[in-house]
């Protein structure tokens, strides 16, 4: 016999009983009673709750890129580079540290004096390091990178960001350049990463846009690689300038992306045209 056909007499008393059956009490970490109107419910969506650091072994990794010249001839690297990504390099090595202006020099530059470096060490864990800079001279990492995936100014002089364009590069095998920071954006852009050792990756959401008002149609993709295999497109998509200019998705269930696995968002165009790609994924320890 069911549940409710056990239950005995009026509909007013029937539907009571079914009521008290669903209510939830809610209660603190001590076991006291927490009210609606109670300052201590406070419900947060999963992904906030990962963003405030309340999630232990999760968090979010927010990437943007920028190629201020796509080119008509083939699909380019949404990055700062320019043509395709050089920096998912076969073995760590230190990296070199110079600006295209000497105005980016540690103490007395008017641009910036240091820069932190975010990347993946030779078993492909997360790292970071300081720099001081020394304006158009190399400066040499003391640790390690077989990834770089971002790097952003720390300190600086009176014009409170880089004045040349600074490049980072493997120091031995130097056509490996991991990153290019513009000039005044204190900071790379790069629409490419390496999911960490240890952590599975999630793509929560893709973005892209045309940049300037050039007339174009522009072909974008995904392209995500696994240890050991090839390259493979894993979503696409068209903007127009007359048009579809801005596109946004949502991965409502997302795919799990395993440890040091490669990806990239490129694009082609039918003219000359600036492109910015955007994505965000979640890590979350193994």
């Amino acid at each position: 016999m069911s549940y409710l056909g056990r239950i005995k007499g009026t509909a007013n008393e029937l539907i009571e009983s079914v009521s008290n059956a669903l209510k939830v009490s809610l209660h603190d970490g001590s076991g006291n009673a927490i009210g609606s109107n109670n300052s201590s419910l406070n419900v947060l969506d999963y992904y906030t709750r990962v963003a405030q650091g309340l999630v232990p072994g999760s968090k979010i990794i927010q990437k943007y890129g920028k190629n201020p010249i796509v080119g008509t001839t083939g699909f380019e690297t949404i990055w700062n580079g320019g043509g395709s990504y050089t920096g998912f390099a076969l073995a760590a090595e230190t990296v070199t540290i110079a600006s295209s202006s000497v105005n980016d020099i540690n103490t007395t530059g008017t641009g910036i004096h240091s820069l932190r470096i975010y990347g993946l060490d030779a078993n492909g864990l997360e790292q970071t390091e300081d720099i001081l800079l020394n304006g158009t001279t190399l400066v040499t990492s003391s640790l390690l990178y077989l990834r770089l995936n971002r790097a952003k100014g720390l300190s600086g002089g009176t014009l409170a960001h880089n004045d040349g364009n600074i490049t980072i590069r493997q120091s031995i095998t130097t056509a490996n350049i991991f990153a290019v920071m513009p000039a005044t954006y204190n900071t790379t852009m790069i629409a490419a990463y390496t999911i960490p050792a240890g952590k599975n990756g999630y793509i929560l959401s893709q973005r892209a846009t045309i940049a300037n008002k050039n007339s174009a149609a522009v072909d974008i993709r995904i392209k995500v690689r696994q240890p050991g295999n090839l390259f493979t497109v894993n979503g696409e998509a068209a903007l127009n300038s007359t048009g579809t200019g801005y596109i946004n998705i949502d991965f409502k269930v997302p795919l799990q992306i395993p440890p040091l696995t490669d990806l990239f968002i490129e694009a082609e165009a039918s003219a000359k045209v600036a492109v910015t790609a955007f994505f965000d994924i979640l890590l979350v320890d193994i």
